[in-house]
């Protein structure tokens, strides 16, 4: 096992995340490849709020991007 697969384990061996409803769902639908402005129009989220919510999951998942946090929200099945 290399070092970042054991920083990786280490770091993410504890309890998933709390995401709020709305991180969980904006994260689901860009996991089905939407973009912020089509959740926008899913969700009637503004998109500012959209933004925030998505911008918050990755914090919460330790994630670089969008596509890094929903690959975690999947592994943890979060989504």
């Amino acid at each position: 096992m290399s070092s970042a697969d054991s920083q990786f384990r280490h770091r993410h061996s504890g309890a998933a995340p709390d995401l709020s409803a709305i991180e969980v769902r904006c994260l689901a639908l860009a996991a089905e490849g939407r973009t912020p402005g089509q959740i926008v129009l899913e969700t009637d989220l503004p998109l500012p709020r959209v933004a925030e919510a998505l911008s918050s999951a990755m914090e919460k998942l330790e994630a670089r991007n969008i596509t890094g946090a929903v690959s975690r929200a999947a592994l943890l099945n979060l989504i």
